[in-house]
């Protein structure tokens, strides 16, 4: 059985939200965080950072990845900018091998490796 997965969206001020990820990013659970970032930033429209805190995933297959995606499409379309926060090792792992680490998160593939040693 695939554990549930919960995404929460908290405002820190007009301008910053942040949204807690728990459980499994797959395809059991697609649509759920692209829906609730895109409901949400329709009503919030001064949001222009959007943080994802990623610590409590357990699990990101390609669904997963597919589902980040397009949550910073829809966070870049509405002027905004994403953050994912508090990667793991397996997902910093996914977005190096796949090539997609500097475009989700701006950073270079070995930036956060030199900073963590």
């Amino acid at each position: 059985m695939t554990p549930a997965l919960t995404c929460t969206w908290h405002t820190t001020d007009d301008t910053t939200a942040r949204v807690e990820i728990t459980g499994d990013l797959e395809f059991a659970t697609a649509g759920l965080l692209p829906r609730l970032v895109t409901d949400r930033l329709a009503a919030h429209a001064t949001v222009r950072e959007v943080h994802l805190d990623c610590a409590a995933i357990g699990f990101c297959d390609s669904s997963g990845l597919s589902e980040l995606l397009q949550v910073y499409r829809v966070v870049t379309a509405a002027g905004a900018r994403l953050h994912l926060d508090n990667r793991s090792p397996a997902l910093d792992r996914l977005l190096i091998l796949t090539g997609t680490a500097r475009y989700l998160t701006g950073e270079p593939a070995d930036a956060r490796a030199r900073r963590d040693s």
